[in-house]
């Protein structure tokens, strides 16, 4: 649950960041030994004695940070202390520095390099995952590269495509292996608690139904914005403006509608607007997810003023692909999907309504 409340607050923080897209300075907050900062690029140097929450196109920590750090971006570096618990995404993270708990990652590339000492338990997610580093509890893998050159003091279990183990690999613990091709392990490598392997299992989707499954997903959104650009940054700019009501305005629209299509349903008269209302459910929680990865995306393609098209998909993309991989994560990863939900469709909500209201102006 404080992973979830942690990745909620990293959304608005993230929407912030756009508000000071045309400036050299990031935003930076403080509350109490707390700091925020959003900004396109943030290399935070002085340290924090409380938790860190920093998003923006690159983000750097070369200082040391007391408690919880939350981080997200374009490429995220860790290479000062985390002194409790680590929650970074983005579409490189790299982690070179001690960290005093638990460390979740997700990334179109993850590295733990050997500088890393990890006290507690590690998850990842991420298109290539490397681990070189010492992580003193379990080690939770999801990916479609996985290279394991480091010490494991607890289990290890990987979901993937492979799986190697190179030859300074330790796993004092159980190494339990789920992917769709045959475990490599190199001269040297141990593994103390034995080895369960099964090669050929996949996850709830093939792994090439999941890679066409996420193409799909940007394609809508390349589309989308080919076809209406100005709407979509209108939807961008309503969720910056608002990044506290969108969430609360998307929770209603996805528990009223519902309830609206019940009863509609119960009549034969309000049957076929019953249908047409689940009809459009099913597309707003299609647009719900969109419409946060596009804004996400436009805050880092245009940090210094509006982008063309294609760059503005290019960065949906890359937060698209985040999404996926965030989603992957065990426990947490419904929560990542359920804050874009409701982000994205109170935005949606909030854009057709401010809409609406310059239309009865103008009339």
């Amino acid at each position: 649950m404080r992973a979830g409340l942690l990745i909620a607050t990293l959304l608005p923080a993230a929407l912030m960041a756009g508000e000071t897209s045309s400036t050299s300075e990031p935003l930076s907050q403080h509350f109490g030994n707390d700091t925020y900062v959003a900004g396109g690029q943030v290399t935070m140097r002085t340290a924090v004695p409380g938790d860190a929450v920093v998003v923006g196109g690159r983000v750097a920590v070369t200082g040391p940070v007391g408690g919880d750090a939350l981080l997200a971006g374009g490429a995220v570096s860790i290479e000062s202390s985390v002194g409790d618990d680590l929650y970074a995404a983005g579409g490189e993270v790299r982690v070179a520095a001690p960290v005093g708990d638990n460390a979740r990652l997700a990334g179109g590339r993850v590295i733990v390099t050997a500088d890393a000492d990890i006290a507690g338990g590690a998850t990842v997610a991420g298109g290539r995952v490397t681990l070189d580093g010492h992580v003193r509890r379990y080690v939770l893998i999801s990916a479609g590269r996985a290279e394991v050159n480091g010490r494991v003091d607890g289990d290890l279990r990987v979901v993937g495509g492979e799986l190697s183990l190179g030859p300074t690999a330790v796993v004092q613990g159980r190494l339990d292996y789920r992917g769709t091709r045959l475990l490599r392990i190199a001269p040297g490598a141990q593994v103390q608690g034995g080895i369960a392997e099964a090669v050929g299992v996949r996850g709830s989707l093939p792994r090439g139904a999941s890679v066409l499954w996420v193409i799909g997903w940007i394609a809508t959104a390349a589309v989308l914005l080919a076809i209406a650009p100005g709407a979509w940054r209108r939807v961008t700019q309503a969720l910056r403006a608002r990044p506290l009501a969108a969430p609360l305005l998307g929770a209603a629209l996805l528990v009223g509608l519902p309830l609206a299509t019940l009863l509609l349903l119960i009549s034969v008269v309000g049957i076929p607007l019953g249908l047409l209302v689940i009809a459009t459910s099913l597309v707003l929680i299609l647009l719900g997810c969109l419409a946060t990865a596009v804004a996400l995306g436009d805050l880092l393609a245009e940090r210094t003023g509006p982008a063309r098209t294609w760059r503005r998909v290019l960065a949906t993309a890359v937060v698209l692909l985040v999404l996926f991989a965030l989603g992957r994560l065990p426990y947490v990863g419904w929560m990542v999907w359920l804050a874009a939900l409701l982000f994205g469709t109170g935005a949606i909500a909030l854009a057709m309504f401010g809409a609406g209201r310059r239309r009865a102006s103008s009339a």
